[in-house]
């Protein structure tokens, strides 16, 4: 959130909040466009693989105005591409986990999500293009990741762990060791 702040300043930080809430409202906006064409798991990377560019592109010193830079410039692009994978993280996850995880998998993700708002501070404090660089390096690395997942886009959702598997079969995908699949159906049972 600091390096956002330093970088969309207006004349007042009314001015730089406006622009940063504008961005917000035109990613949540074209985030269901973007589901509805690319699908959860495409949209989800290519936002990624896009702020990691902002990030990297961000590093040259580039100023045409007095107010108006690149960084400035692509501090407003990459929060539209961040809040559209953050809204989206929370949808996606919730169809990938079987409806017995579903609540599990979305209490990890907003724990996982607070955990990196509460170490953006100090990632803030870093000096020069190197918090660029290890948030480009982490958004990158996250796009990839996502790669890994199977596509949710008019699929139903899964009911059971052994859903998840043959959605992963039917893609193409790896699929996880039948031994934990069994493991957890066992213990699920065992609990009614």
């Amino acid at each position: 959130k600091q390096w956002y702040q330093r970088r969309v300043r207006g004349a007042t930080p009314y001015v730089s909040y406006l622009l940063a809430a504008g961005s917000e409202i035109f990613a949540y906006i074209f985030l269901v466009l973007f589901i509805k064409f690319f699908g959860r798991r495409n949209t989800l990377a290519y936002s990624l693989v896009a702020s990691s560019a902002c990030f990297l592109l961000s590093i040259i010193p580039w100023k045409w105005s007095e107010s108006w830079s690149l960084d400035r410039l692509l501090a407003l692009i990459v929060i539209i591409w961040i809040a559209l994978a953050f809204a989206l993280l929370f949808l996606y996850l919730g169809e990938l986990a079987p409806t017995s995880l579903r609540g599990f998998t979305l209490a990890l993700c907003g724990l996982l999500a607070r955990l990196s708002a509460f170490s953006g501070p100090y990632f803030a404090n870093s000096s020069g293009s190197g918090k660029l660089i290890c948030a480009s390096v982490m958004a990158a690395l996250g796009a990839g990741l996502t790669f890994f997942l199977p596509e949710t886009r008019g699929l139903p959702i899964p009911a059971e762990a052994a859903d998840v598997s043959d959605r992963r079969k039917s893609q193409g995908l790896r699929v996880h060791d039948e031994r934990w699949a069994t493991i957890y159906e066992n213990h699920v049972a065992d609990k009614v």
